[in-house]
């Protein structure tokens, strides 16, 4: 587990180290190649010097939290129950953090904002349009309505109008007829010398009597036509009448859309659902924030009662402070870090006399070169060294 961060330093030249053998290569006589050596030696030196001291840092750092987890251990009573009772608080706000940022936002930011800028006005536009809508689709039935009554005055219109048309040239058949049957009879009468009044006067009857439901029908045609046109017309003075007010309603209904950047009151009431559950989530992280800095402030305010050190670090990780098993795995990660902070430690120090010693074998081999090594002798303190 990672309750403390880990060491954050030069990476190890432990492996480059372990390959170089502390001394000389090359002809010594060379001034290049001594150069190397010294550069080589100083490097190795300070590297290993700047090891151990960063590691010596954050071994006095794992010591002293160490120390600080038996001054844990030791707090009990009232003091315990409530760092412990704070701990579990953090906990439990820390899943509710956690759950409250799971659910993705489906609106952006962009569309929050605008929604936080017009917040107190959008209860009742939806409300508005929405029934702006439910107005606009009742008038379209009606207009639908309307173009099928419409479409009926027109066809009784029509319809008076082509029988009238079928009377008109049954009408002339019919006459044409009857004066055929007339001529007919007329000539037989004069041909024959018999008397054929009867059949002319029943052929007149039934031209007159024929012509009589003509016009009668016709009549009646011509009255059903005006009264399917009056129908007709107050049809469309409703229309017109509906019309404009289906134009203003979907005018109103078209700007709403426009200005809130939606195409329905669907739409922009779950927009708003949106952003009433979004804002309620802000409101309770920011209520749980002020509550967290409370439990926060108990845990610190009670650990530095007892002497512990760093006791912020502790409000990161309050399982450790309710939970025995969790603060035995700190307590062995610390000092499995401690033990291997020892070991880097100590190798760094045998790096660093593996290479003090190889510079006071070159200058015992080669005493001439004294004076060009007066700087490493100075600078890592070799003089009192030298055997």
């Amino acid at each position: 587990m990672g309750l403390f961060s880990w060491f954050k330093g030069k990476k190890k030249k432990q492996k480059a180290n372990d390959v170089r053998q502390a001394g000389i290569s090359g002809n010594v006589a060379d001034p290049a190649v001594r150069q190397a050596f010294y550069k080589e030696c100083s490097e190795l030196i300070d590297d290993a010097v700047l090891q151990s001291e960063q590691a010596r840092n954050e071994y006095g750092l794992v010591t002293a939290y160490l120390s600080d987890v038996q001054k844990l251990e030791l707090i009990t009573g009232d003091s315990r129950a409530e760092i412990e009772e704070a701990a579990k608080n953090l906990l439990s706000l820390d899943s509710e953090r956690e759950r409250l940022g799971k659910q993705e936002p489906s609106i952006s930011e962009s569309q929050k904002a605008f929604l936080a800028l017009h917040e107190e006005e959008l209860p009742k536009t939806i409300q508005w349009l929405r029934g702006e809508e439910e107005y606009q689709r009742t008038i379209e039935g009606k207009m639908k309505y309307l173009a099928g009554e419409k479409a009926v005055y027109v066809m009784e219109h029509e319809e008076c109008v082509n029988k009238n048309e079928f009377l008109k040239k049954l009408m002339i058949g019919v006459s044409v007829g009857v004066f055929l049957f007339l001529g007919l009879f007329f000539g037989i009468g004069n041909a024959t010398e018999k008397d054929l009044q009867i059949p002319f006067l029943l052929t007149v009857m039934v031209g007159l009597i024929f012509a009589m439901y003509v016009l009668v029908t016709t009549r009646k045609n011509i009255y059903n036509m005006k009264v399917a046109d009056i129908k007709r017309n107050k049809v469309i003075e409703v229309e017109n009448r509906i019309k404009l007010r289906y134009v203003n309603c979907t005018w109103g209904i078209e700007y709403a859309y426009e200005k809130y950047h939606t195409t329905s009151s669907q739409q922009l009431e779950t927009m708003w659902k949106e952003y009433l559950r979004i804002k309620a989530e802000e409101e309770q992280q920011r209520r749980n924030d002020r509550q967290r800095e409370v439990y926060r402030s108990t845990i610190i305010r009670e650990l530095r009662r007892y002497g512990v050190m760093d006791a912020g670090i502790w409000v990161l990780q309050p399982q450790a402070l309710i939970d025995d098993k969790e603060m035995v795995e700190v307590r062995h990660s610390l000092n499995v870090r401690r033990q291997k902070l020892r070991e880097h430690i100590d190798y760094n120090i045998k790096q660093k006399e593996k290479n003090e010693a190889a510079i006071l074998r070159f200058v015992g081999e080669h005493p001439e070169y004294a004076d060009e090594m007066k700087e490493l002798f100075t600078r890592y303190r070799l003089l009192q060294k030298i055997k």
